[in-house]
């Protein structure tokens, strides 16, 4: 097998078509074990994307990774067509491996936008190599694949729509009007200011407790232990409102007052937090622009929500023969 590094440029896709059904089909490949294979002997032949913007912290503390790995994945779709990398006569773009992006766990948005690429791009090689080898064995042609491949590329166009219906509801002036409802003339969120420490273990996590009561500076701890993103900085997060926290965390941290230390590990999907509160503050009314994001998050959700409610509310559906549903 052999990799063809292409220079970066824009080329139209031979088969948008082809395309689309093959990212549809990408959750089913990832759950073969290609999430693993990705965490290992990684394939650096590509080339790097366009520069990707960092998050400005990508604490493992992220509340809403899944937006951080939008912004992934649009950033790459800006120019879709560019050519990463080619996989014998199959071109991989931009655009390709920002699907793969939208199928990764959402966790994956605390390693940052450059290893979140590198994965995904690991992943759309394997599947490629895959696809070569299945079509040589014409499996492509198998009435079970092609069975599974119409029902993937169904999810593809009912995804489109749903988004089509999304995207239609922000406009400026719904995004004013709900500005006016809910933010303007209101105080903004109580913030902390925070260090964590995070470790592997819950007895670890104790450990370092105790080491924190009998004197042991907070951030020196952290700088040596954590695993945390935020570790060379002493663990500190810096001022942040409770929604932007992860849920487990945040309503321990929001518990705390300046100079307390949570007296126990607090476990989360990463692993064990120790937390420390260095300050308080009241923000200001947030800005149209400050909250805009929120807000466009907030109306594309509604938005889902109604369209799905109205298109069941209409639909006419006959009844046919009864599955022959084994119960136990």
């Amino acid at each position: 097998m052999m990799f063809r590094l292409v220079p970066f440029r824009t080329v139209p896709l031979r088969d948008r078509l082809q395309a689309a059904r093959l990212m549809a089909v990408a959750p089913a490949l990832l759950g073969l074990g290609l999430y693993g294979l990705a965490l290992r002997d990684p394939v650096r032949a590509a080339s790097s994307p366009d520069p990707i913007p960092d998050t400005k912290r990508n604490s493992s503390l992220l509340s809403d990774p899944a937006a951080a790995m939008a912004s992934i994945a649009n950033h790459l779709d800006r120019n879709a067509g560019s050519v990463v990398v080619t996989v014998e006569s199959m071109p991989i773009t931009q655009g390709d491996v920002a699907g793969v992006v939208r199928t990764l766990p959402v966790s994956f948005a605390s390693l940052g936008p450059p290893e979140v690429f590198r994965r995904a791009l690991d992943i759309m090689i394997r599947q490629k190599v895959m696809v070569l080898k299945a079509e040589k064995l014409h499996l492509d042609k198998d009435p079970a694949v092609v069975l599974r491949g119409k029902v993937a590329f169904e999810r593809v166009l009912a995804d489109a729509w749903l988004t089509q219906k999304s995207d239609a509801a922000v406009t400026d002036a719904a995004l004013h009007a709900r500005y006016d409802r809910d933010i303007a003339g209101r105080p903004g969120p109580a913030e902390v200011r925070a260090r964590v420490i995070l470790v592997s273990s819950e007895a670890e996590a104790q450990a370092l407790i105790a080491k924190v009561r009998d004197g042991a500076d907070f951030g020196d701890l952290a700088r040596q232990f954590s695993k945390d993103p935020t570790a060379s900085d002493g663990g500190d997060l810096g001022y942040v409102p409770l929604e932007s926290i992860s849920p487990e965390v945040g309503a321990a941290m929001f518990e705390l007052w300046p100079g307390q230390v949570s007296s126990f590990p607090v476990n989360s999907a990463v692993g064990f937090f120790i937390l420390r509160v260095e300050g308080r503050r009241q923000r200001a009314t947030p800005t149209f622009d400050e909250a805009r994001p929120k807000l466009e998050s907030e109306l594309r959700a509604q938005a889902a929500r109604d369209a799905i409610t109205s298109l069941l509310a209409d639909i006419k559906m006959a009844p046919g023969a009864k599955p022959d549903v084994p119960i136990k």
